[in-house]
C-alpha cells in the first residue's frame, strides 16, 4: 500500500474520531445535567406531595373538630 494514500485517510479518521469523542463528551455532560435537574424536580414533587398530605390531614382534623363542636352544640333529644 502507498503511504501517501493512507496518510490522508488516517488523518481524516483521526479527525472524525476526535469530533465524535467531543460530541459524545458534550452529550454525556448534557445527560448529567438532565439527570441532576430531574433529581431536583423529583425532590420538589416529593416536598409538594408531603405538603399537600399535611394540609389534607389538617383539613380532615379541622372537619372532625367542627363536627365534634356541632355535636356538642346540638340540643339533646328530649325524653318525653
Amino acid at each position: 500500500m502507498d503511504d501517501t494514500n493512507t496518510d490522508p485517510v488516517l488523518a481524516r479518521l483521526d479527525r472524525l474520531t476526535d469530533s465524535v469523542t467531543r460530541r459524545l463528551d458534550k452529550l454525556e455532560e448534557r445527560l448529567r445535567i438532565l439527570e441532576q435537574d430531574n433529581g431536583e424536580i423529583i425532590n420538589l414533587l416529593i416536598a409538594v406531595k408531603a405538603g399537600l398530605e399535611e394540609c389534607a390531614g389538617d383539613i380532615a382534623a379541622g372537619e372532625l373538630l367542627i363536627e365534634a363542636e356541632d355535636a356538642d352544640d346540638s340540643p339533646s333529644p328530649s325524653l318525653h
